[in-house]
């Protein structure tokens, strides 16, 4: 597979720092979505 749009990683580290925050973004939206749907939840019985 090869991808035009992006360098080799070895080259550029900050693609993988921008990565690890998309990361880092993704887990906390995650996280935030399932602690207000708990919530919500729970206020509901």
């Amino acid at each position: 597979m090869h991808t035009t749009a992006l360098p080799p990683l070895k080259e550029h580290p900050v693609v993988i720092f921008f990565e690890a925050l998309l990361v880092l973004v993704a887990v906390g939206v995650l996280a935030f979505a399932g602690l207000t749907v708990k919530k919500l939840y729970q206020g509901q019985r």
